[in-house]
């Protein structure tokens, strides 16, 4: 805390598992230096109405650089809300159709800090790659 925390009025804002899931959501998002309408519309499906997530992710990402809010949002998650997370991630970086260098990036990040092993996450991107081909339909 600062000398001039008192002044500003502003309380520290601290993490929990739903908005760090939500801060995790916005730097894979905004990794490419574009936010298009799906992955808006996907981020919404997250955070299902919940402003003091989105608000708390948001104080937290002003307030700190990133990458070091990937630590952060490492302290907060269990095991199963990390593997989670990155399936949802993953899922978000390919809302656009596109996995993006700068996106991959991101999540390799939050992957090596969360101690995920590729092996473990494999399924998890096969699956969404599934989901997302819809060629197959064709």
């Amino acid at each position: 805390m600062g000398i001039f925390d008192k002044l500003t009025g502003n309380k520290p804002v601290t993490l929990n598992p739903k908005s760090a899931l939500v801060l995790s959501a916005i730097t894979v998002i905004a990794a490419d230096g574009v936010i298009d309408e799906a992955e808006l519309n996907d981020l919404a499906k997250i955070v299902r109405g919940d402003r003091t997530s989105i608000n708390n992710a948001m104080e937290v990402m002003k307030a700190n650089k990133f990458p070091g809010v990937i630590d952060m949002v490492a302290a907060v998650l269990d095991e199963k809300q990390k593997l989670a997370t990155l399936a949802i991630l993953c899922d978000l970086a390919m809302a656009d159709g596109i996995l993006a260098g700068e996106e991959k990036i991101v999540l390799e990040m939050y992957r090596e800090k969360f101690g995920v092993s590729e092996d473990a996450l494999r399924p998890v991107i096969e699956t969404i790659a599934l989901k997302n081909n819809f060629a197959i339909f064709s």
